[in-house]
């Protein structure tokens, strides 16, 4: 797939000088050696590009005309002149190759100098540390800009600059075209300060901090200096753009919420509308000029993950690319890095070793969109008590369903007993869940333990939060608060399937649930008085709390075990319901003879 850039046609720099709309007169490289970048940041910048492995030092300028895409995704991306523009895609997508190259086509589509009848490009490349230009960045421009047309200058871990001047033959003129290379360390704002660009490229988004975004939008569009479009129209002044590439992020990563959230997005346009209006103000734009600026826009472009249709870049791979990235993590247990890098999906970077790895399943138990209330279904609650406490909302639908609707979670606030109720309280009654009715809630025994931990509140938690919402909060006694009964109500779920549907299904927005399961509720070693070693979750995570609060509530369905009736057909089974929770036998039910029924490897209790 090819194009060819007729800037006339597209824009900016085909517009001819004398043209009435200006308001113008009639006129992945490796380096050398055991460590590829090892003296790198101590040598001048032609120095380190010769000690690069790669035909980086010679070669002639692209041609426009002559570029091929990867695929109609990133063909699109490569035409785009929003403000911010984003492109996400999986690992070898060609997004980096397409990314690099389109900098020439915004150099040839950018407004001609009042003053000398040339274009001015400056595109900032940007990093952290001068390890991870070299390592990436650098080499990748270099494939495509060759050290040979123009001046490398700099280096020794400073900034490193790249000046070429070259004719552009279709369009007549010359292009001065300025690429510099920058880490940003531990202060994005100063080491900013007073860079003018006409672009910033942001590589690897996702890995960088979001002030290189925020304090970058005030960068932009300060090069060549506004004397050079004097008697333009106001918006050709607006000429700049903030360039991201990035793999799928984690959904806490800023990236995420800048390209994925719409309302996120739309904030942020509106916040980069102001910042780059003052910016404006700042070069001695009146207000009326900056009043017929359009808005900031953000664009974003997902490239299909593999196994989508479409995926792009395919024909440059070698055969079995992706397959073989898949066997590796499978091998190095990074099921999460398979999901970012290969099939481009969202999802949460792992803190550990996630304690149901073996049972859950993001696409069978997460759902594709928000769960609707099953009609003539009760919702029963769980809590997790504590400054920092925790409830989750469900359904249960027999035989062995459970439907996961929302949950509520502060953990940046510490919150009063009687606070949480309240805002658990404005929750049901929000209309998706005001003509509910709530069967039951259950929570920690600690919740029943002495008065609340707030000074100022004389009852117990769950009796406070109970109160609140009107709804009697009973503490779960099956199981006797253990770990493993716990877990094992859990996996329960996990496992069960019936018709088609799955025992434990999670609404979409019910993102600490989705973490927990995902990435954060971590096995973690805890040593006990006796000096004993044993594995248990990691409390110090905050999602800790809201799969405490799903453990309570599934328990109420559970045997005092933790399994479920479905675990061993045929034993009597503990309904565990709101008129009687304190694990004895319902209705006359005799427990199964020789005690309780585990269900685990008494060698290996908590699954390691």
């Amino acid at each position: 797939m090819t194009a060819k850039i007729s800037a006339r046609q597209w824009g900016w720099g085909g517009l001819c000088l004398s043209s009435p709309e200006l308001g113008r007169g009639a006129s992945g490289a490796v380096g050398a050696g055991d460590d590829p970048l090892a003296g790198v940041m101590d040598m001048g910048a032609v120095d380190a590009v010769r000690s690069l492995r790669g035909n980086f030092a010679e070669g002639n300028m692209p041609s426009v005309a002559d570029f091929a895409f990867p695929g109609p995704v990133a063909e699109a991306y490569f035409w785009d002149d929003s403000f911010v523009v984003g492109i996400q895609g999986p690992v070898g997508s060609g997004k980096t190759t397409t990314k690099m190259k389109r900098k020439l086509r915004r150099a040839i589509m950018m407004p001609q100098s009042y003053i000398d009848e040339e274009r001015h490009y400056k595109v900032l490349f940007v990093r952290e540390n001068y390890r991870q230009l070299w390592s990436s960045v650098i080499p990748s421009y270099l494939e495509t800009y060759p050290r040979n047309l123009g001046d490398w200058v700099g280096g020794r871990g400073a900034p490193v600059q790249h000046t070429i001047r070259f004719e552009d033959v279709e369009n007549g003129g010359f292009i001065n075209w300025t690429a510099e290379f920058m880490a940003f360390g531990d202060n994005v704002a100063n080491s900013m300060r007073g860079t003018q660009v006409t672009d910033l490229d942001i590589s690897e988004a996702d890995t960088n901090p979001v002030d290189t975004l925020t304090f970058g939008a005030g960068r932009i569009m300060r090069y060549p200096g506004r004397q050079h479009f004097q008697t333009y129209h106001p918006r050709f002044l607006s000429y700049g753009q903030i360039d991201c590439d990035f793999n799928a992020p984690d959904e806490d990563n800023w990236t995420f919420k800048v390209f994925h959230d719409a309302a996120g997005r739309a904030e942020l346009q509106e916040t980069l509308t102001r910042t780059r209006n003052m910016g404006l103000a700042d070069q001695h734009m009146t207000p009326e000029e900056i009043a017929t600026m359009p808005p900031v826009s953000v664009n974003f472009y997902r490239q299909p993950g593999y196994g989508e249709p479409g995926v792009e870049n395919l024909q440059n791979l070698l055969p079995g690319f992706y397959e073989q990235q898949i066997a590796i993590n499978k091998l190095s247990g990074k099921s999460d890095v398979t999901s970012r890098m290969v099939y481009n999906r969202t999802t949460y970077l792992r803190a550990g070793d996630p304690v149901f790895v073996r049972e859950f399943n993001a696409r069978i138990h997460v759902a594709a969109e928000t769960i609707a209330l099953e009609p003539g279904v009760p919702l029963r609650l769980g809590f997790d008590q504590g400054f920092k406490g925790a409830a989750v909302i469900a359904q249960f639908v027999p035989p062995f369903h459970w439907r996961f609707l929302a949950e509520l979670h502060f953990p940046n606030e510490r919150l009063m007993a009687v606070t949480f109720g309240q805002r658990l309280a404005d929750l049901l009654a929000s209309t998706r869940f005001a003509n509910a009715r709530i069967e039951a809630a259950w929570g920690d025994m600690a919740g029943e333990a002495g008065a609340s931990a707030g000074a100022d509140e004389n009852a117990t938690w769950n009796r406070l939060v109970g109160q609140t919402i009107g709804v009697r909060v009973r503490p779960q006694r099956i199981g006797t608060n253990r770990l493993q009964p716990r877990l094992e109500a859990v996996r329960a779920g996990l496992e069960f399937m019936h018709a088609g549907q799955p025992g434990l299904i999670i609404d979409p927005a019910c993102k600490f649930l989705r973490r927990g399961f995902e990435a954060r509720y971590v096995w973690t070693d805890e040593i006990d008085s006796s000096g004993d070693k044993r594995k248990v979750p990691d409390k110090r995570l905050t999602e800790a709390n809201v799969m405490d609060a799903l453990q309570y509530l599934m328990l109420s369905e559970g045997l005092p075990s933790g399994l479920s009736k479905f675990s061993f057909p045929g034993l009597p089974r503990n309904d565990g319901r709101a008129d009687q929770n304190d694990g004895r036998p319902m209705r006359g039910g005799q427990m199964p003879a020789g005690g309780l029924i585990t269900g685990y490897d008494v060698m290996n209790p908590y699954g390691d």
